[in-house]
């Protein structure tokens, strides 16, 4: 051997020496990969929980079984202490064991054996746990596995095992304590965290350590689960994330309340846009409608509808989480219910994500249901739809195509509700029926209808089978419900402009549509109708007579204050008197009072009429109002402006033409109408009060 070699060999040999004996020594310190153990597995963890049959009790296991399970849960982030879930192919099983750490000796995915002869089993409030009974302050308890015990009991198994979470829905999820899925891992999709917990953290991280309770809900809104996490978990103090996903957890129950228990942030993924959020597509509302077959289905995914409420939730006719959106004039509608109360306005263009939600009929009514607010947008507001005008009949045959909309009824008579107001169901008959349905908390609910009707305008809703329309205010300003006009109505025949009364044949009593009454108040159009003076209103009276009540008065007009008896009596020129007393409710509360049943179609009305003093013997003023109220029973009348802007009858004898202008105020009102001249305010002066008339009354109109 060459002087090179030997020197290469001796360089070469130590080098080889230390790789070799560093060889040995990894493979030394490298413990063998854990393997399951020789022991036969007798039961299924499903057949374990059934031994524990009643709860709160405590079973001890006093058979030879032998179980086995994948850990699926563990303490590594804090949310869980001293204890471990398992599960196998039939059950999940929570392990109590008296040792922090456990994740180093139990990891995900660790299998483990139990043998269960001398353990127990019990459950807290209803989530089953395997432990060992002990008696704690002389009371039997069920407590977690001693640490020097555990290996007598648990043994581990090989690691890496697949732990794969079943994808359920919350409904699969039963409470029942035997429940397969309780203690198991379990997925569930499409989820997020409500609104009104997006900007809160897991658990409290104050000193209190309390744990916390947190709701994820589907996209469908009608599903949704709490999350328990413990202020204790490494996790707590994190913002819960914003978005939509998978969520994955291990299934627990509070007594019949489900949670889950988040291992750690990995199993919330909620990393894809909310519900409503994403993108969408058009759908035809006629084509929604078509989709429903007559059960309770899901719309499909990125799906939007549009459309102008229909509805007024101002006045109460409708749950306030509910709206009846129509796509346009002619098209079809919907009732859209949130799952909380909204505020969309009539006349409001709004848009609405209906992807993944439910589309189901209420009591008949097709609907989609509980829609998130957030998946409705407003685009305009002010807008309108144009309803359809129909025959009852029409209704009849076209009712599930309507369904939702506006339409126009003909003209019908109105019976039933309650004592002849909305409330409730009110029958309209036009030779066909249809039911005109009223809330009893609508605002207007406690109105009376009018026995007649020449249009009702209102959308079609169905309650069981009874078909139905329901209004969205009577009066104005919508004027859903127009009273019939003319020798149909009540009130004044405003057919040709203008309507006149000269009170010249009331001999034959009052004119239709004219009352007199006592007791007018600011707030009431009176307590009854003025008694007549006399018999009837066919006998004249003297302007002097003193007694108080309604008369048939001679006119000033034509004759003076010193006209005697005969000239009154022969006067064929009368005027509409009332004579004031002391009496409650002619002073002040004296009121000639007008009925006009709509205004549908009249513009700029005008009143005229003459106010007469006719005794000059009195001693004291009385002061008159014009005003009117609209509605069937006015609580409120507003002051209208006369001229001259005072009216007065005093001991002057006189006639004074008065006109007043309602200008635009009551334009197309579709309910009944109220003038009146009214003395609101008592009387001044001494001695006798006035005799008041009103004569040549006049109404016009645009």
């Amino acid at each position: 051997m060459s002087m090179y070699i030997q020197y290469f060999t001796r360089l070469i040999m130590p080098a080889a020496i230390i790789l070799l004996l560093g060889s040995c020594k990894k493979d030394f310190d490298a413990p063998p990969a854990p393997t399951d153990p020789n022991i036969t597995v007798t039961h299924t963890l499903k057949q374990l929980k059934a031994l524990h049959v009643t709860g709160g009790v405590i079973d001890v296991i006093t058979a030879d079984m032998v179980v086995s399970g994948v850990v699926v849960a563990n303490d590594k982030s804090g949310n869980l202490y001293k204890e471990i879930y398992i599960q196998d192919g039939t059950a999940g099983l929570s392990i109590q064991l008296d040792v922090a750490g456990l994740h180093n000796s139990f990891p995900v995915g660790r299998k483990v054996f139990i043998k269960c002869k001398g353990l127990a089993l019990s459950d807290y409030n209803r989530l089953m746990q395997l432990g060992i009974k002990a008696t704690v302050n002389n009371v039997p308890s069920l407590q977690a596995i001693a640490s020097n015990l555990i290996g007598q009991f648990v043994i581990g198994g090989s690691l890496n095992n697949p732990v794969t979470p079943k994808v359920v829905t919350v409904n699969q999820l039963g409470t029942s304590m035997s429940d397969d899925m309780i203690g198991t891992l379990v997925q569930l999709n499409n989820y997020e965290f409500i609104p009104a917990d997006t900007s809160k953290t897991y658990a409290d991280t104050s000193a209190y350590r309390n744990s916390q309770n947190l709701t994820a809900r589907n996209c469908q809104a009608n599903s949704s689960i709490l999350i328990r996490t413990s202020g204790y978990a490494d996790f707590a103090g994190l913002n819960v994330p914003n978005g939509n996903g998978t969520l994955t957890a291990i299934y627990t129950v509070f007594g019949t309340t489900k949670q889950l228990l988040v291992r750690d942030t990995a199993d919330v993924k909620f990393n894809n846009p909310r519900c409503g959020q994403g993108a969408t597509t058009l759908m035809n509302t006629a084509e929604l409608r078509s989709t429903f077959t007559g059960t309770t289905t899901t719309i499909a995914e990125g799906k939007r509808i549009t459309g102008v409420v229909i509805s007024d939730r101002s006045t109460n006719n409708l749950n306030t989480q509910n709206l009846v959106l129509q796509q346009g004039s002619g098209l079809a509608g919907i009732l859209v219910r949130f799952e909380a109360p909204h505020a969309f306005n009539l006349g409001d263009s709004i848009d609405v994500n209906i992807s993944l939600q439910e589309l189901s009929e209420f009591n008949g009514l097709l609907q989609v249901n509980n829609v998130p607010l957030s998946y409705a947008s407003l685009k305009a507001t002010g807008k309108s739809i144009t309803p359809r005008t129909v025959t009852l009949s029409q209704v009849a045959s076209n009712f599930e195509a309507w369904e939702s909309t506006l339409v126009k009824t003909s003209p019908a008579s109105l019976s039933g509700g309650t004592a002849g107001t909305y409330a409730g169901n009110v029958t309209m008959n036009d030779g066909a029926t249809l039911i005109l349905y009223t809330a009893t908390g609508a605002s207007f609910a406690s109105q009376s209808y009018p026995a007649t009707v020449a249009s009702v305008t209102g959308y079609l809703t169905q309650f069981g089978t009874l078909q139905e329309i329901s209004v969205r205010n009577p009066g104005a300003p919508l004027n859903d419900v127009i009273a019939a006009g003319g020798g149909g109505g009540n009130g004044l025949e405003l057919t040709t402009s203008p309507y006149t009364q000269n009170f010249n044949n009331l001999a034959g009593g009052l004119p239709k549509g004219i009352f007199v009454k006592i007791g007018a108040s600011a707030t009431s159009a009176g307590t009854g109708d003025m008694p007549i003076y006399g018999t009837s209103l066919g006998t004249g009276t003297l302007w002097n007579q003193t007694s108080a009540g309604l008369k048939n008065f001679a006119s000033a007009t034509g004759l003076t204050a010193t006209s005697d008896a005969t000239a009154q009596n022969a006067a064929t020129n009368r005027a509409l008197g009332i004579r004031q007393t002391s009496s409650t409710g002619y002073d002040p509360g004296a009121s000639y009072l007008f009925r006009i049943d709509n205004t549908i179609g009249r513009s700029n009305l005008q009143l005229s009429f003459l106010l007469q003093s006719l005794d000059n013997s009195i001693g004291r003023i009385t002061v008159w109002k014009v005003q009117y109220g609209i509605g069937d029973n006015p609580a409120t009348f507003t002051d209208a402006t006369s001229v001259p802007a005072t009216l007065s009858t005093t001991p002057t004898f006189g006639s004074t033409p008065v006109t007043v202008n309602f200008g635009s105020a009551l334009n197309n009102i579709g309910q009944t109408l109220w003038i009146r001249i009214v003395t609101l305010a008592a009387t001044t002066g001494t001695g006798s009060r006035a005799s008041t008339a009103i004569d040549d009354l006049s109404i016009s109109w645009n």
